[in-house]
């Protein structure tokens, strides 16, 4: 359980301050979002995936089928979460959508290193090696990286009054990870095709991070801002 709060929580508060320390006090003079609202939708966001979570673990994980449907309910979910009307057509949303995925992330995070670690020391082997620990923190920070951009994107449809648009793109690249994980929980008797399954789940997980938070992240936020008839010149790059 240690081992699990420390792979889950640590990276994920890393992300946090990577991504928000630009658009937040001392960096800009006027928040681009409010702290307390942002930490709300985090302990929501970790309440919600703790309950998806334990759902999650009544299904078979090597299923395409429950893998596709939890990708599915995973991002409607989180479209329930932020469509509310305080939230339309507003910046901010993007950076609470941020946080939402990011508690919903951190929490399936926490969930896959106990669950699938607690399996592995109950078998017959009983024990986990280094390398145990490496895989499972790669699954881990791809969901981590995934629901976080998940988020953001549904935070981003909020904004833009177009809720349905986004949420289908983020059930899009919900599945294939979904469908990757699938594939490597089904290929652990062939060592060299489950590490190589994991590794395209993080490269995609990491992809959709990277163009969500650092390509588009800037221009969403200064288009949203247009939107409601404000104009600031200290958006970062």
């Amino acid at each position: 359980m240690y081992a699990a709060a420390i792979l889950a929580f640590a990276p994920t508060l890393i992300l946090m301050y990577a991504v928000l320390r630009k658009y937040t006090y001392p960096a800009v003079e006027q928040p681009f979002f409010s702290d307390p609202t942002f930490f709300k939708l985090f302990v929501v966001g970790l309440i919600a995936g703790t309950l998806l979570f334990a759902f999650y673990t009544y299904l078979n994980w090597a299923n395409m089928i429950y893998a596709v449907l939890f990708a599915v309910v995973q991002c409607l979910v989180m479209v329930m979460v932020m469509n509310l009307k305080r939230f339309h057509g507003k910046s901010d949303s993007v950076f609470y959508g941020y946080g939402l995925g990011l508690g919903m992330g951190c929490t399936m995070a926490f969930g896959t290193i106990y669950y699938l670690g607690t399996a592995i020391i109950g078998s017959e082997d009983g024990t986990i090696d280094i390398i145990g620990f490496v895989w499972l923190f790669v699954i881990s920070l791809s969901h981590i990286l995934m629901l976080s951009a998940i988020g953001t994107t549904v935070g981003e449809g909020i904004a833009r009054l177009r809720p349905m648009e986004f949420a289908v793109q983020t059930v899009f690249v919900n599945v294939v990870l979904g469908m990757v994980l699938v594939a490597a929980y089904n290929s652990t008797s062939n060592e060299l095709l489950f590490y190589a399954c994991l590794t395209v789940a993080l490269i995609v997980a990491a992809i959709f991070f990277y163009y969500t938070m650092h390509v588009k992240l800037s221009r969403v936020v200064k288009d949203v801002l247009k939107l409601e008839g404000k104009t600031r010149k200290d958006v970062p790059r």
